[in-house]
């Protein structure tokens, strides 16, 4: 008898009910109905398609967009004792084929795949004989042309369902226009799809966008006054740094976060920033995807994003249980030139994408003859001085070759090593028993990995353990050499910098093979989201809230009252007669004692509060009163 959805919910993750629409979802896959689901960031995406599945028995392929994601979901569905591991473009043939074999035998409940992996003879070899139940596709808004992640790989996944024509497919986003919600439908052929979809107003965030020059300086002024933790996004990885530099300086536990930092860094960050240690991280827009913390107060973007999409997305990592949490966003003059510029930059030009592929068949002397199936280690910042493009317009035109599959580009840089026992444990034993010199190694694999390491991978950092150990990097290197030819272990060593194979051989390229027209197509659906992200940021007379849930196609939509537009901020005058005394009547409260920013406004006895406000705001700006780190206001000395 199959399990009840609520039985599944509480055997393993150990919750009493379901958040809205989920239940509904989860029943809609169980009865073997094709579905999209569409729920706002944090509202338990991944629950959708893991319950069902863990209903129905069988296993799930789950189609992932990024390597961290997927290796995050695979952990935590291991720690919950679930069979799950991701098949990810750094195995190698061998593991590949380790892992695609146990999963036709039966031996996962879900494999994560990227769309590109599912493209591989290998897997196709094997993907008739797996006992495939569900097909779930996560940010599904990547398969779709006008979506803001536009990837061509996610169109090949309704192939699966020739082979396995009777499994339903359950496609989910967090943000997605009707246009984009239609071309999903159509490019994984849903049949007679079930469509939930919750509403994008999220009523406990305040949105604000404040025109701002001194922007530092605000989110320094934010942050003392806000309770709980938040997130600043900017769209330098400089700029993550030099943030997290002037809040450290300023006393708040801060870290930043962003793509050129190793795994380990990058999981050290988000795990203090999940357990409370570290306040406040400053990212790129590498951070967030599939995080779930309650108590983010507020979510900044020191530089203004290029989309709604991602916008919406990234701020509705706030408030995400269920109370007020803030996200504003800044509109800095100067910065807007620089955006437009960057949003160029994302589509790089014919001549700049095969001038690229001519370099790099230069430099890693590829020839017309064959393509090489070997890995090249790419060191980004050197090819961008020989090209004479920049940094981004590179590593935008690599993608467009990778999209095309004229190269493969894998840039999860990863200093964890990947380890996992081959020998029974009585073999092992014996093993260790015979090679007393590795005694001390073997012990402390299997006291710092445990049991499970017979059985799956674990990851580990090779220079803790070096240090753990007291021995040297050669060392460590001739132990695990050893163990990996005597078929003790199989070990996956780090990966610190992108690699690339080349799927073709040198030639000239045309615009017929590359889908030209696609990008020229996502160059002005660029523009188009640029546009709309800017009216967005400077209209004074419509509701923040209104205007998100319009661009994503909802109607009759009302204002949500507490954004900076409802609240009058925009409305609010205070004429030359009203103001001195609203100041007069601030300045008296603070005479002798701080008070908080929110004290001030409501305490104040002349004017409403949003004249107090644009009064309170004008003295802080002109330092008449200032802000301490406790986050108090008080009179200058």
């Amino acid at each position: 008898m199959m399990p009840s959805p609520h039985e599944i919910l509480q055997q393993y993750w150990g919750y009493d009910g379901f958040r809205p629409m989920q239940e509904d979802i989860v029943r809609s896959v169980v009865e073997g109905r094709d579905t999209l689901a569409l729920l706002p960031t944090g509202g338990g995406k991944s629950i959708c398609f893991q319950v069902p599945a863990l209903m129905m028995g069988g296993l799930t392929i789950v189609v992932s967009p990024l390597i961290s994601l997927m290796k995050d979901q695979v952990e935590r569905l291991n720690r919950l004792g679930i069979a799950a591991t991701a098949a990810t473009s750094d195995l190698n043939s061998f593991e590949l084929d380790q892992k695609l074999q146990l999963a036709m035998d039966g031996g996962y409940r879900f494999l994560y795949l990227s769309p590109e992996r599912l493209k591989s003879d290998m897997f196709k070899m094997r993907l008739a004989k797996m006992p495939v139940s569900l097909l779930a596709i996560d940010e599904a808004h990547c398969i779709s042309q006008w979506g803001h992640d536009f990837r061509p790989a996610y169109r090949d996944i309704a192939e699966i369902r020739e082979v396995h024509p009777k499994v339903p497919i359950i496609a989910l986003t967090a943000s997605a226009t009707t246009a984009v919600q239609a071309d999903i439908m159509e490019q994984l052929k849903l049949r007679n799809p079930r469509r939930f979809a919750q509403s994008f107003a999220r009523p406990n965030l305040r949105y604000f966008v404040l025109e701002e020059t001194r922007v530092t300086e605000r989110i320094l002024e934010i942050a003392r006054r806000s309770k709980g933790s938040g997130i600043v996004y900017a769209r330098t990885r400089k700029a993550t740094e030099t943030l997290a530099e002037k809040l450290i300086e300023a006393g708040f536990s801060a870290a930043p976060y962003h793509g050129g930092l190793t795994s380990s860094q990058r999981h050290h960050t988000q795990e203090n920033w999940q357990k409370g240690v570290t306040r406040i991280v400053t990212a790129t827009n590498a951070f967030g995807m599939g995080i779930d913390k309650p108590d983010v107060r507020f979510v900044l973007h020191y530089h203004l994003p290029a989309d709604l999409e991602s916008y919406y997305q990234e701020a509705g990592r706030g408030g995400r249980d269920g109370n007020t949490a803030l996200a504003v966003a800044f509109l800095n003059p100067s910065d807007l030139y620089t955006l437009e510029r960057w949003v160029n930059q994302q589509y790089p030009t014919w001549e700049e994408v095969t001038h690229t592929f001519q370099i790099l068949c230069n430099l890693f002397q590829i020839t017309s003859e064959s393509p090489s199936q070997q890995p090249y280690l790419l060191n980004l910042g050197g090819i961008a001085k020989k090209t004479n493009l920049s940094p981004i317009t590179l590593y935008r035109a690599l993608q467009v070759l990778n999209n095309e599959a004229v190269v493969d580009m894998s840039d999860d840089r990863d200093d964890y090593a990947y380890l996992q026992v081959l020998m029974a444990p009585g073999d092992y034993w014996a093993y260790k028993q015979r090679n007393p010199g590795l005694e001390k190694f073997l012990d402390f694999l299997l006291r710092s990995l445990g049991g499970e390491v017979y059985g799956r991978e674990a990851r580990l950092l090779p220079y803790s353990w070096q240090e753990s150990l007291g021995i040297q990097p050669s060392q460590w290197e001739s132990i695990v050499q050893r163990l990996v030819q005597q078929q003790v272990i199989r070990y996956r060593a780090p990966r610190a910098q992108p690699t690339i194979r080349f799927l073709q051989a040198r030639h000239l390229l045309s615009k017929q093979q590359l889908n030209w027209e696609k990008y020229e197509f996502l160059r002005a659906e660029g523009e188009r989201k640029l546009t709309a992200m800017l009216a967005y940021a400077r209209r004074q007379d419509r509701c923040r809230s209104q205007m998100i849930q319009e661009y994503f196609g909802e109607e009759d939509v009302k204002p949500c009252g507490v954004c900076d537009v409802c609240s009058g901020r925009y409305k609010a005058e205070v004429s030359k007669d009203a103001y001195d005394p609203i100041e007069q009547s601030i300045l008296a409260l603070l005479s002798g004692v701080t008070r908080s920013y929110r004290d001030l406004i409501r305490q104040g006895k002349e004017g409403t509060p949003t004249q107090r406000e644009q009064v309170l705001r004008h003295l802080m700006d002109n330092n008449r009163i200032v802000l301490g780190e406790d986050g108090m206001l008080r009179l200058p000395d």
